[in-house]
């Protein structure tokens, strides 16, 4: 009984080491950031300032596709999303559409080009290209059997705006 126990514990011994260590995720990783680094991310974001943040976001989308920190990039862009920039959540959208920097999956991306259209855009050019990105999206979703249906999609919207809601609460708690 007490060598079972005692390797058990040097077998479990390493794993937890590893487990406890927190590296950073290289860009290779394609994990979902879970509500503990999302929070991270956003206090981070609300330290840089407004010029940097958005010079930063419009390198980020003008090199989305030949980006060399495909995964720096979508995190860049989540702490920002979830604080409402809409230039963000069309990031974020594009890299779920993609698989960059994070797995691939229609319907988060569809969710993040939804909630950033609900934003005041004041570019119309900007407020175009997201309406044509959150379509394409719909239909390769639509072509896909079994498919959402429209409540399926605006349930994933609403959602996610109750997250978005949540997580921005959570941050001015923790700034206190």
């Amino acid at each position: 009984m007490l060598k079972k126990f005692l390797l058990t514990v040097i077998m479990a011994l390493p794993l937890t080491l590893a487990t406890s260590a927190q590296e950073p995720a290289s860009e290779d990783a394609k994990t979902r950031p879970n509500k503990q680094e999302i929070l991270d991310l956003m206090i981070k974001a609300s330290r840089i300032p407004a010029q940097q943040q958005s010079a930063r976001l419009d390198a980020i989308a003008k090199n989305s596709s030949a980006g060399k920190t495909p995964r720096s990039d979508f995190l860049f862009c989540t702490g920002f999303a979830y604080l409402g920039n809409p230039k963000a959540q069309q990031c974020v959208g594009s890299a779920y559409e993609n698989g960059r920097g994070i797995v691939e999956d229609l319907s988060d991306a569809y969710t993040w080009y939804a909630v950033a259209l609900e934003n005041k855009l004041t570019d119309k050019a900007t407020a175009e290209k997201i309406e044509a990105d959150k379509e394409r999206v719909k239909e390769r979703l639509l072509s896909a059997y079994p498919h959402p249906t429209e409540d399926d999609l605006n349930d994933l919207v609403g959602a996610q705006k109750s997250r978005i809601a949540q997580y921005l609460e959570d941050v001015k708690k923790a700034k206190k």
